[in-house]
């Protein structure tokens, strides 16, 4: 049973305001989410530590803190708070050998990113790798973005990332890097069963050329009139058609 809820009315409560201070410094083991749908995520996937809530959300097992309205606007991320805000941490789940990998090399946009992990979980790419420099996952426009996806994925984070792409080859990954220059159109790839790992990279520079030099195959999408496509999308795509 959980127990009764206890209440903080003060927005100066050295318990708050440690937490105010650390939502901008998210880890995996330790983040704020806002809203009820978020938290609901967090419950579900086993990954909800406390909540600080207008009114007691009743999550099984998980101690809710009663606040006001300032206490939560200190909280939250938005203007407008939900009603809730949720400390999670990330979800333990297994290092399989994941057939599909969704590698992200300096992708800086939160939204970009978030986008790349809520399409990453429609598509089967259960594992998303992030290169340094890429947008923290556990940021909130981030989770924000991915609409909770990142409660149903592995997240790993590859501080060398070509040792990691190399490891995967010589695991028996094949390395698909999205490239706008000398790169095979999708519609010309041939037909892979083997497992591989999808490459899309920063918004202005694309991937490291050393990543690219280690790739099976770069590939492309095909486009009329456009030289590029936002990352967000073109991850999107080549997810889908892969």
């Amino acid at each position: 049973m959980t127990n009764s809820p206890i209440r903080i009315t003060a927005k100066t409560n050295p318990r708050i305001k440690d937490l105010a201070k650390r939502k901008h410094s998210p880890s995996s083991s330790f983040f704020l989410i806002e809203s009820k749908h978020l938290c609901d995520m967090a419950f579900e996937a086993g990954c909800l530590m406390e909540t600080y809530a207008l009114e007691d959300p009743h999550y099984e097992g998980v101690p809710c803190t009663l606040v006001g309205e300032e206490v939560l606007q200190k909280l939250a991320f938005s203007s407008t708070p939900s009603g809730i805000v949720g400390v999670a941490k990330q979800p333990d789940l297994p290092a399989v050998n994941f057939p599909k990998i969704l590698f992200l090399d300096r992708v800086q946009d939160p939204g970009n990113v978030g986008t790349l992990l809520r399409t990453a979980l429609a598509f089967g790419y259960h594992q998303v790798v992030f290169a340094s420099g890429t947008a923290s996952p556990f940021s909130p426009k981030v989770i924000a973005a991915s609409q909770g996806a990142i409660f149903k994925l592995r997240i790993d984070e590859a501080k060398d990332p070509l040792s990691y792409i190399i490891k995967k080859k010589g695991e028996g990954y094949l390395i698909y890097g999205s490239a706008l220059r000398n790169a095979t159109p999708l519609k010309s790839l041939p037909k892979n069963d083997k497992p591989f790992v999808l490459m899309v990279g920063n918004e202005g520079q694309g991937i490291d050329a050393k990543l690219l030099d280690l790739s099976s195959t770069n590939i492309k999408i095909e486009m009329d009139d456009i030289e590029s496509l936002n990352v967000g999308v073109a991850g999107g795509i080549l997810m889908y058609l892969l």
